[in-house]
Protein backbone atom coordinates (compact mmCIF):
# COMPACT_ATOMS: atom_id res chain seq x y z
CA UNK A 1 0.00 0.00 0.00
CA UNK A 2 2.61 2.24 0.64
CA UNK A 3 4.73 1.53 -2.56
CA UNK A 4 1.11 2.44 -4.64
CA UNK A 5 0.82 5.64 -2.75
CA UNK A 6 4.90 6.58 -3.14
CA UNK A 7 4.40 5.95 -7.06
CA UNK A 8 0.84 8.17 -7.45
CA UNK A 9 2.45 10.57 -5.06
CA UNK A 10 5.67 10.82 -7.74
CA UNK A 11 3.09 10.73 -10.73
CA UNK A 12 1.81 13.88 -9.14
CA UNK A 13 4.68 15.36 -8.21
CA UNK A 14 6.09 15.02 -11.34
CA UNK A 15 3.35 15.93 -13.20
CA UNK A 16 3.41 19.17 -11.84
CA UNK A 17 6.93 19.81 -11.83
CA UNK A 18 6.88 19.32 -15.39
CA UNK A 19 4.24 22.45 -16.31
CA UNK A 20 5.80 24.27 -13.54
CA UNK A 21 9.06 24.01 -14.90
CA UNK A 22 9.12 27.34 -17.09
CA UNK A 23 11.17 25.94 -20.03
CA UNK A 24 8.59 24.08 -21.24
CA UNK A 25 6.09 27.25 -20.79
CA UNK A 26 7.38 28.80 -24.33
CA UNK A 27 7.15 25.78 -26.62
CA UNK A 28 3.58 25.20 -25.23
CA UNK A 29 2.24 27.98 -25.85
CA UNK A 30 3.84 28.21 -29.26
CA UNK A 31 2.35 25.15 -30.60
CA UNK A 32 -0.90 26.68 -28.91
CA UNK A 33 -1.02 29.73 -31.23
CA UNK A 34 0.61 27.54 -34.26
CA UNK A 35 -2.61 25.40 -34.04
CA UNK A 36 -4.94 27.68 -33.48
CA UNK A 37 -3.94 29.85 -36.57
CA UNK A 38 -3.95 26.32 -38.47
CA UNK A 39 -7.59 25.73 -37.16
CA UNK A 40 -8.45 29.65 -38.19
CA UNK A 41 -6.94 29.20 -41.45
CA UNK A 42 -8.69 26.38 -42.01
CA UNK A 43 -12.40 27.59 -41.42
CA UNK A 44 -11.90 30.32 -43.61
CA UNK A 45 -10.58 28.52 -46.77
CA UNK A 46 -13.94 26.45 -46.19
CA UNK A 47 -15.85 29.92 -45.86
CA UNK A 48 -14.23 31.21 -49.40
CA UNK A 49 -14.28 28.09 -51.42
CA UNK A 50 -18.19 27.42 -50.66
CA UNK A 51 -18.61 31.42 -51.28
CA UNK A 52 -16.78 30.86 -54.74
CA UNK A 53 -18.81 27.57 -55.43
CA UNK A 54 -22.13 29.28 -54.92
CA UNK A 55 -21.84 32.42 -56.58
CA UNK A 56 -22.14 31.25 -59.89
CA UNK A 57 -24.92 29.61 -59.44
CA UNK A 58 -26.78 33.19 -58.98
CA UNK A 59 -25.54 34.00 -62.43
CA UNK A 60 -27.41 31.34 -64.69
CA UNK A 61 -30.71 32.67 -62.47
CA UNK A 62 -30.45 36.08 -63.45
CA UNK A 63 -29.70 35.32 -66.81
CA UNK A 64 -32.84 32.48 -67.17
CA UNK A 65 -35.39 35.49 -65.81
CA UNK A 66 -34.56 37.48 -68.97
CA UNK A 67 -34.09 34.57 -71.46
CA UNK A 68 -36.20 31.32 -70.16
CA UNK A 69 -39.11 32.78 -68.23
CA UNK A 70 -42.22 33.21 -70.67
CA UNK A 71 -43.19 36.44 -69.48
CA UNK A 72 -40.14 38.31 -70.77
CA UNK A 73 -41.33 36.74 -74.17
CA UNK A 74 -44.97 37.83 -73.84
CA UNK A 75 -44.07 41.51 -72.09
CA UNK A 76 -41.24 41.74 -75.48
CA UNK A 77 -43.57 41.16 -78.07
CA UNK A 78 -46.05 43.17 -76.58
CA UNK A 79 -44.14 45.99 -76.69
CA UNK A 80 -42.71 45.40 -80.34
CA UNK A 81 -46.26 45.08 -81.47
CA UNK A 82 -47.22 48.37 -80.07
CA UNK A 83 -46.67 50.78 -82.69
CA UNK A 84 -47.74 47.88 -85.88
CA UNK A 85 -49.05 49.70 -88.78
CA UNK A 86 -48.47 53.20 -86.98
CA UNK A 87 -47.93 54.22 -91.22
CA UNK A 88 -51.42 53.71 -91.70
CA UNK A 89 -55.05 55.56 -91.52
CA UNK A 90 -55.91 54.00 -87.70
CA UNK A 91 -59.17 51.37 -87.44
CA UNK A 92 -61.32 51.95 -84.10
CA UNK A 93 -63.32 49.23 -82.76
CA UNK A 94 -66.67 50.88 -80.96
CA UNK A 95 -69.25 49.01 -78.15
CA UNK A 96 -72.48 50.53 -78.25
CA UNK A 97 -74.48 49.21 -75.35
CA UNK A 98 -78.02 50.09 -74.41
CA UNK A 99 -80.89 48.78 -72.47
CA UNK A 100 -85.16 48.32 -72.81
CA UNK A 101 -86.00 50.89 -75.19
CA UNK A 102 -82.79 52.11 -76.65
CA UNK A 103 -82.76 50.49 -79.75
CA UNK A 104 -83.75 52.78 -82.30
CA UNK A 105 -80.79 55.48 -80.41
CA UNK A 106 -78.50 52.68 -80.93
CA UNK A 107 -78.89 52.92 -84.72
CA UNK A 108 -78.91 56.83 -84.86
CA UNK A 109 -75.56 56.56 -82.65
CA UNK A 110 -74.29 53.76 -84.90
CA UNK A 111 -74.68 55.71 -88.34
CA UNK A 112 -73.52 58.68 -86.66
CA UNK A 113 -69.80 56.84 -86.04
CA UNK A 114 -70.24 54.81 -88.78
CA UNK A 115 -66.63 54.14 -91.16
CA UNK A 116 -66.08 51.40 -92.99
CA UNK A 117 -62.77 51.09 -91.49
CA UNK A 118 -63.94 50.62 -88.09
CA UNK A 119 -65.32 48.05 -86.11
CA UNK A 120 -68.59 47.80 -84.59
CA UNK A 121 -70.34 45.90 -81.75
CA UNK A 122 -73.92 46.67 -80.32
CA UNK A 123 -75.43 45.14 -77.31
CA UNK A 124 -78.38 45.08 -75.77
CA UNK A 125 -79.04 43.75 -72.43
CA UNK A 126 -81.30 41.54 -71.26
CA UNK A 127 -84.02 44.37 -70.23
CA UNK A 128 -84.75 44.70 -73.29
CA UNK A 129 -87.38 41.97 -75.14
CA UNK A 130 -86.35 39.57 -77.38
CA UNK A 131 -88.45 41.49 -79.97
CA UNK A 132 -86.57 44.53 -79.50
CA UNK A 133 -83.23 42.90 -79.97
CA UNK A 134 -84.17 41.16 -83.08
CA UNK A 135 -85.34 44.71 -84.83
CA UNK A 136 -81.98 45.97 -84.03
CA UNK A 137 -80.17 42.67 -85.92
CA UNK A 138 -82.59 43.20 -88.53
CA UNK A 139 -82.10 46.70 -89.05
CA UNK A 140 -78.31 46.12 -89.09
CA UNK A 141 -78.85 43.07 -91.86
CA UNK A 142 -80.70 45.10 -94.00
CA UNK A 143 -78.55 47.69 -94.42
CA UNK A 144 -76.75 47.71 -97.61
CA UNK A 145 -73.73 49.25 -96.34
CA UNK A 146 -73.21 47.02 -93.08
CA UNK A 147 -74.03 44.14 -95.05
CA UNK A 148 -71.09 45.00 -97.82
CA UNK A 149 -68.69 45.93 -95.27
CA UNK A 150 -69.77 43.27 -92.76
CA UNK A 151 -68.12 45.37 -89.76
CA UNK A 152 -71.06 46.03 -87.82
CA UNK A 153 -72.10 42.64 -85.03
CA UNK A 154 -75.02 42.41 -82.42
CA UNK A 155 -74.56 40.19 -79.77
CA UNK A 156 -76.96 37.69 -79.28
CA UNK A 157 -76.06 36.81 -75.61
CA UNK A 158 -77.54 39.08 -74.04
CA UNK A 159 -76.25 40.37 -70.26
CA UNK A 160 -77.99 42.27 -66.93
CA UNK A 161 -76.29 45.01 -66.83
CA UNK A 162 -76.58 46.88 -63.12
CA UNK A 163 -75.55 50.23 -62.36
CA UNK A 164 -72.87 50.81 -60.22
CA UNK A 165 -72.52 46.71 -60.54
CA UNK A 166 -68.82 45.04 -62.22
CA UNK A 167 -71.35 43.40 -64.70
CA UNK A 168 -70.80 46.36 -66.87
CA UNK A 169 -67.36 45.44 -67.26
CA UNK A 170 -67.86 42.32 -67.81
CA UNK A 171 -69.76 43.57 -70.77
CA UNK A 172 -67.26 45.61 -72.14
CA UNK A 173 -65.05 42.50 -71.53
CA UNK A 174 -67.02 40.07 -73.53
CA UNK A 175 -67.46 42.89 -76.45
CA UNK A 176 -63.27 43.42 -76.70
CA UNK A 177 -63.21 39.43 -76.31
CA UNK A 178 -64.94 38.60 -79.38
CA UNK A 179 -63.20 41.97 -81.60
CA UNK A 180 -59.91 40.16 -80.84
CA UNK A 181 -61.12 36.41 -81.06
CA UNK A 182 -62.34 37.49 -84.47
CA UNK A 183 -58.54 38.62 -84.86
CA UNK A 184 -59.77 42.06 -85.99
CA UNK A 185 -57.73 44.72 -87.56
CA UNK A 186 -58.29 47.65 -84.92
CA UNK A 187 -55.83 49.74 -83.01
CA UNK A 188 -58.29 51.82 -80.20
CA UNK A 189 -61.20 50.68 -78.50
CA UNK A 190 -64.20 53.42 -77.10
CA UNK A 191 -66.95 52.47 -75.53
CA UNK A 192 -70.18 54.54 -75.98
CA UNK A 193 -73.74 54.35 -74.93
CA UNK A 194 -77.25 54.53 -76.54
CA UNK A 195 -77.69 58.33 -74.60
CA UNK A 196 -73.69 59.45 -76.31
CA UNK A 197 -73.16 61.17 -79.93
CA UNK A 198 -70.44 62.78 -81.66
CA UNK A 199 -69.44 65.77 -82.00
CA UNK A 200 -67.02 65.02 -84.75
CA UNK A 201 -67.03 63.26 -88.29
CA UNK A 202 -64.94 59.71 -88.73
CA UNK A 203 -62.60 61.36 -90.95
CA UNK A 204 -61.81 64.10 -87.91
CA UNK A 205 -61.03 61.36 -85.73
CA UNK A 206 -58.81 58.96 -87.74
CA UNK A 207 -57.45 62.44 -89.17
CA UNK A 208 -56.18 63.36 -85.59
CA UNK A 209 -55.65 59.81 -84.61
CA UNK A 210 -53.17 58.80 -87.48
CA UNK A 211 -50.82 61.27 -86.04
CA UNK A 212 -50.66 59.73 -83.07
CA UNK A 213 -48.77 57.23 -80.97
CA UNK A 214 -50.42 53.68 -81.10
CA UNK A 215 -50.34 53.29 -77.57
CA UNK A 216 -51.64 56.34 -76.19
CA UNK A 217 -54.38 55.60 -73.79
CA UNK A 218 -57.23 57.80 -73.18
CA UNK A 219 -58.77 57.27 -69.67
CA UNK A 220 -59.67 60.07 -67.33
CA UNK A 221 -58.25 58.96 -64.02
CA UNK A 222 -57.29 59.88 -60.77
CA UNK A 223 -55.98 58.14 -56.67
CA UNK A 224 -58.73 57.20 -55.27
CA UNK A 225 -58.27 58.91 -51.75
CA UNK A 226 -60.61 60.79 -49.18
CA UNK A 227 -63.70 59.90 -48.40
CA UNK A 228 -64.13 57.92 -51.69
CA UNK A 229 -61.34 55.24 -50.54
CA UNK A 230 -62.94 54.83 -47.68
CA UNK A 231 -66.27 54.72 -48.51
CA UNK A 232 -65.58 52.74 -52.31
CA UNK A 233 -62.75 50.49 -51.24
CA UNK A 234 -63.78 49.15 -47.56
CA UNK A 235 -67.41 48.66 -49.01
CA UNK A 236 -68.39 45.64 -50.04
CA UNK A 237 -71.12 44.84 -52.98
CA UNK A 238 -72.74 42.20 -54.55
CA UNK A 239 -74.39 42.29 -58.13
CA UNK A 240 -77.28 40.19 -58.41
CA UNK A 241 -76.97 40.69 -62.30
CA UNK A 242 -74.44 38.03 -61.83
CA UNK A 243 -76.28 35.19 -60.58
CA UNK A 244 -79.96 36.37 -61.58
CA UNK A 245 -81.94 36.58 -64.71
CA UNK A 246 -83.91 39.78 -63.55
CA UNK A 247 -82.20 43.51 -62.43
CA UNK A 248 -82.28 44.22 -59.23
CA UNK A 249 -79.92 46.54 -57.24
CA UNK A 250 -76.60 45.91 -55.72
CA UNK A 251 -76.96 44.23 -52.38
CA UNK A 252 -74.66 46.11 -49.81
CA UNK A 253 -73.00 43.38 -46.92
CA UNK A 254 -72.56 44.59 -43.39
CA UNK A 255 -68.88 43.44 -43.29
CA UNK A 256 -66.67 46.04 -44.67
CA UNK A 257 -62.83 44.68 -46.05
CA UNK A 258 -59.48 46.61 -45.49
CA UNK A 259 -57.99 48.95 -48.28
CA UNK A 260 -55.34 47.19 -50.59
CA UNK A 261 -51.44 47.61 -49.91
CA UNK A 262 -50.40 45.55 -52.91
CA UNK A 263 -51.39 47.87 -55.06
CA UNK A 264 -52.64 51.61 -55.65
CA UNK A 265 -56.62 52.49 -56.10
CA UNK A 266 -57.25 54.71 -59.28
CA UNK A 267 -61.05 56.04 -60.45
CA UNK A 268 -62.19 58.47 -63.00
CA UNK A 269 -64.53 58.05 -65.70
CA UNK A 270 -66.33 55.03 -67.59
CA UNK A 271 -66.01 56.02 -70.78
CA UNK A 272 -62.44 55.19 -72.18
CA UNK A 273 -60.49 55.01 -75.47
CA UNK A 274 -58.36 52.01 -75.04
CA UNK A 275 -54.99 50.64 -77.07
CA UNK A 276 -55.54 47.02 -78.15
CA UNK A 277 -52.52 46.44 -76.61
CA UNK A 278 -53.76 47.40 -73.81
CA UNK A 279 -56.67 45.44 -73.99
CA UNK A 280 -54.94 42.50 -74.84
CA UNK A 281 -53.32 42.03 -72.02
CA UNK A 282 -55.83 42.64 -69.77
CA UNK A 283 -58.09 40.21 -72.13
CA UNK A 284 -55.43 37.16 -72.35
CA UNK A 285 -53.98 37.44 -68.96
CA UNK A 286 -50.58 36.16 -69.32
CA UNK A 287 -49.97 38.18 -66.29
CA UNK A 288 -52.26 37.62 -63.41
CA UNK A 289 -52.54 41.44 -62.48
CA UNK A 290 -55.39 42.09 -64.34
CA UNK A 291 -57.45 39.20 -63.38
CA UNK A 292 -56.82 39.33 -60.11
CA UNK A 293 -58.21 43.23 -59.90
CA UNK A 294 -60.95 42.33 -62.13
CA UNK A 295 -61.88 39.23 -59.63
CA UNK A 296 -61.07 42.38 -56.17
CA UNK A 297 -63.27 45.06 -58.11
CA UNK A 298 -66.11 42.00 -58.18
CA UNK A 299 -67.29 43.34 -55.48
CA UNK A 300 -66.81 47.26 -55.54
CA UNK A 301 -69.20 49.58 -55.83
CA UNK A 302 -68.90 51.92 -58.74
CA UNK A 303 -66.05 49.53 -60.40
CA UNK A 304 -66.45 50.45 -64.33
CA UNK A 305 -65.08 53.80 -62.91
CA UNK A 306 -61.65 52.20 -61.52
CA UNK A 307 -61.17 49.03 -63.18
CA UNK A 308 -59.49 49.51 -66.13
CA UNK A 309 -57.75 52.53 -63.91
CA UNK A 310 -56.32 50.72 -61.60
CA UNK A 311 -54.95 47.99 -63.86
CA UNK A 312 -53.46 50.63 -66.03
CA UNK A 313 -51.82 52.98 -63.22
CA UNK A 314 -50.75 50.14 -61.81
CA UNK A 315 -48.67 48.05 -64.68
CA UNK A 316 -44.88 49.71 -65.53
CA UNK A 317 -45.41 49.45 -69.40
CA UNK A 318 -48.77 51.09 -69.65
CA UNK A 319 -48.78 54.07 -66.65
CA UNK A 320 -47.26 56.23 -69.13
CA UNK A 321 -49.92 56.12 -71.95
CA UNK A 322 -52.63 56.74 -69.65
CA UNK A 323 -53.67 60.53 -70.78
CA UNK A 324 -56.15 62.14 -68.29
CA UNK A 325 -59.07 62.84 -70.64
CA UNK A 326 -62.29 60.29 -71.67
CA UNK A 327 -62.77 62.39 -75.43
CA UNK A 328 -66.13 63.44 -73.79
CA UNK A 329 -68.17 66.15 -72.90
CA UNK A 330 -69.99 66.06 -69.46
CA UNK A 331 -71.73 68.64 -67.94
CA UNK A 332 -72.09 68.13 -64.54
CA UNK A 333 -73.97 69.91 -61.09
CA UNK A 334 -71.72 71.69 -58.38
CA UNK A 335 -70.65 69.50 -56.33
CA UNK A 336 -71.95 66.75 -58.78
CA UNK A 337 -74.74 64.55 -58.55
CA UNK A 338 -75.38 61.04 -59.05
CA UNK A 339 -75.83 61.64 -62.63
CA UNK A 340 -74.83 64.23 -65.18
CA UNK A 341 -77.12 66.74 -66.84
CA UNK A 342 -78.99 65.93 -70.10
CA UNK A 343 -77.81 68.21 -72.24
CA UNK A 344 -80.17 70.67 -74.76
CA UNK A 345 -79.93 73.23 -77.24
CA UNK A 346 -78.20 75.45 -74.52
CA UNK A 347 -75.14 73.78 -74.26
CA UNK A 348 -74.38 73.28 -78.18
CA UNK A 349 -71.73 76.05 -77.98
CA UNK A 350 -69.84 74.65 -74.46
CA UNK A 351 -70.13 71.37 -76.06
CA UNK A 352 -68.14 72.93 -79.83
CA UNK A 353 -65.75 75.17 -77.15
CA UNK A 354 -64.86 71.79 -75.18
CA UNK A 355 -63.05 70.14 -78.06
CA UNK A 356 -64.34 67.08 -76.86
CA UNK A 357 -64.70 64.09 -80.33
CA UNK A 358 -67.86 62.87 -78.24
CA UNK A 359 -70.77 63.86 -75.64
CA UNK A 360 -73.03 62.95 -73.31
CA UNK A 361 -76.06 62.34 -72.03
CA UNK A 362 -78.63 63.08 -74.63
CA UNK A 363 -82.59 62.71 -74.46
CA UNK A 364 -83.75 60.60 -77.48
CA UNK A 365 -84.40 62.61 -80.39
CA UNK A 366 -83.56 65.79 -78.46
CA UNK A 367 -83.22 68.63 -81.37
CA UNK A 368 -79.81 69.42 -80.15
CA UNK A 369 -78.88 65.89 -81.90
CA UNK A 370 -80.59 67.51 -85.61
CA UNK A 371 -78.16 70.52 -84.99
CA UNK A 372 -75.12 68.24 -84.39
CA UNK A 373 -75.82 66.43 -87.24
CA UNK A 374 -76.47 69.87 -89.81
CA UNK A 375 -73.76 71.98 -88.31
CA UNK A 376 -70.94 69.17 -87.30
CA UNK A 377 -71.48 66.34 -88.95
CA UNK A 378 -72.71 67.36 -92.15
CA UNK A 379 -74.93 64.13 -91.58
CA UNK A 380 -77.85 64.71 -94.39
CA UNK A 381 -78.33 61.17 -94.67
CA UNK A 382 -77.86 57.82 -92.78
CA UNK A 383 -74.25 58.39 -92.22
CA UNK A 384 -71.90 61.64 -91.28
CA UNK A 385 -69.75 62.75 -94.33
CA UNK A 386 -66.93 61.21 -95.29
CA UNK A 387 -64.40 61.15 -97.77
CA UNK A 388 -65.26 57.60 -98.65
CA UNK A 389 -68.83 58.78 -99.57
CA UNK A 390 -68.15 59.22 -103.60
CA UNK A 391 -71.29 59.02 -104.67
CA UNK A 392 -73.69 61.82 -105.89
CA UNK A 393 -76.33 63.73 -103.59
CA UNK A 394 -77.96 64.80 -106.58
CA UNK A 395 -82.04 64.78 -106.04
CA UNK A 396 -81.55 64.29 -102.43
CA UNK A 397 -79.39 61.08 -102.89
CA UNK A 398 -77.18 59.23 -100.53
CA UNK A 399 -73.19 59.75 -101.39
CA UNK A 400 -72.44 57.14 -98.89
CA UNK A 401 -74.41 54.73 -101.14
CA UNK A 402 -71.20 54.30 -103.03
CA UNK A 403 -68.75 53.84 -101.23
CA UNK A 404 -64.80 54.44 -101.79
CA UNK A 405 -61.29 54.45 -100.57
CA UNK A 406 -61.94 53.80 -97.37
CA UNK A 407 -58.54 55.21 -96.17
CA UNK A 408 -59.07 58.80 -97.81
CA UNK A 409 -59.91 60.88 -95.26
CA UNK A 410 -61.32 64.54 -95.36
CA UNK A 411 -60.75 66.46 -92.01
CA UNK A 412 -63.10 69.38 -91.50
CA UNK A 413 -63.37 71.74 -88.61
CA UNK A 414 -64.05 69.25 -85.81
CA UNK A 415 -60.57 68.12 -87.16
CA UNK A 416 -58.97 71.27 -85.83
CA UNK A 417 -60.17 71.47 -82.43
CA UNK A 418 -59.50 67.67 -81.50
CA UNK A 419 -56.30 69.02 -82.82
CA UNK A 420 -55.71 71.41 -80.00
CA UNK A 421 -57.46 69.33 -77.63
CA UNK A 422 -55.41 66.25 -78.14
CA UNK A 423 -51.89 68.78 -78.06
CA UNK A 424 -52.95 70.09 -74.77
CA UNK A 425 -53.43 66.69 -73.28
CA UNK A 426 -49.98 65.75 -74.51
CA UNK A 427 -48.02 68.83 -72.82
CA UNK A 428 -45.34 67.79 -70.91
CA UNK A 429 -47.24 69.48 -67.72
CA UNK A 430 -50.37 67.71 -68.10
CA UNK A 431 -48.23 64.44 -68.51
CA UNK A 432 -46.60 64.86 -66.16
CA UNK A 433 -49.12 64.46 -63.72
CA UNK A 434 -50.50 60.62 -65.33
CA UNK A 435 -51.24 58.13 -62.28
CA UNK A 436 -49.96 60.37 -59.93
Amino acid sequence: MKKVYRKVTWIRHSGFRVFRDKKWMFPFLASLLLSVTLLMSLMYAGFETSYVEEEPLLLPFDNLSEEYFVESHLRKSMNSNRDSNSSEVPRLAYLISGTKGDSHRMMRTLQAVYHPRNQYVLHLDLEAPPKERLELAMSVKNDPTFLEVANVRVMSQSNLVTYKGPTMIACTLQAVAVLIKESLDWDWFINLSASDYPLVTQDDLLYVFSNLSRNVNFIEHMKLTGWKLNQRAKSIIVDPGLYLSKKTEIAWTTQHRSIPTSFKLFTGSAWVVLTRSFLEYSILGWDNFPRTILMYYTNFVSSPEGYFHTVICNTEEFKSTAIGHDLHYISWDYPPKQHPNSLSMKDFDKMVKSKAPFARKFHKDDPVLDKIDKELLGRTHRFSSGAWCVGSSENSSDPCSVRGNDSVLRPGPGAERLKELVQTLLSDELRSKQCS
